[in-house]
């Protein structure tokens, strides 16, 4: 089991990089992941289909914490966990001859006795294209066809197609977002990645939602995680 967890843990951290919103949160007001629960509800709908939501805080490279919650959830095959999302941006460095902010994310997961840990860093540049990745745990490193980012705000209904990844591990990752009504005058900002091998061979998908007000904090968090076989891993904000 120990294994499927840790492969789980390694797809959700690629999904975090892999959907540049979900690494380039604002230390200005991410919040700390409480007070929201998770994002299973299904309130009904709230906001003028008009009404447009920045994402700037997004963008940011502020220095320090962006956000950190607890996380819950549970597998398919019935096991329930406790753990933690912690993301914070560094001061800027020089990667390969391009300023970049780094961004680090530690993911852990405990079912009480056993502790799973997965540490990796994101790289922004100063426009907010997202250059690349690694997770130190694995040593996993991932970089898109094309940098790219997401919009400066979105309003519900949008969506759209982002750059492949190409990572060292033989795998690639197609991404894609969407945006969502969450009821209550929120959003949910979803990113979807499909990872393949490359021979095109399903490997697993993962949807990443982040719930944000219109003042674009994060209320809450919540990633969901299917591989071929079948095994699901769902974690959310508590």
């Amino acid at each position: 089991m120990i294994n499927l967890i840790q492969r789980s843990f390694r797809t959700f951290i690629t999904s975090f990089f892999s959907i540049i919103f979900v690494v380039t949160l604002a230390a200005c007001g991410g919040g700390d992941g409480g007070g929201g629960g998770g994002v299973g509800a299904d309130p009904p709908p709230t906001i003028d289909p008009d009404q447009s939501f920045s994402l700037s805080k997004f963008k940011s490279s502020t220095v320090g914490t962006v956000y950190s919650t607890e996380l819950g959830g549970a597998d398919s095959d019935g096991f329930v966990y406790g753990g933690s999302l912690s993301l914070a941006n560094r001061a800027q460095i020089m990667l390969e001859g391009i300023l970049v902010t780094p961004r680090d994310v530690i993911l852990s997961i405990t079912d009480g006795g056993v502790t799973v840990v997965v540490t990796g860093t994101s790289y922004v540049d100063i426009g907010g294209n997202f250059i690349s990745f690694i997770i130190q745990t694995t040593g996993e490193i991932c970089v898109p066809v094309t940098p790219d980012q997401l919009p400066d705000s979105v309003m519900v209904g949008d969506f759209g197609i982002l750059s492949t990844l190409i990572c060292n591990d033989d795998t690639m990752r197609e991404r894609n977002w969407r945006v969502e009504d969450a009821g209550s005058g929120n959003i949910n900002l979803i990113g979807n990645t499909v990872t393949k091998d490359l021979f095109n061979t399903l490997i697993s998908f993962t949807d990443t939602t982040y719930t944000l007000d219109d003042g674009g904090n994060i209320v809450a968090y919540k990633g969901v995680v299917t591989h071929d076989s079948g095994y699901t891993l769902t974690l959310e904000s508590l």
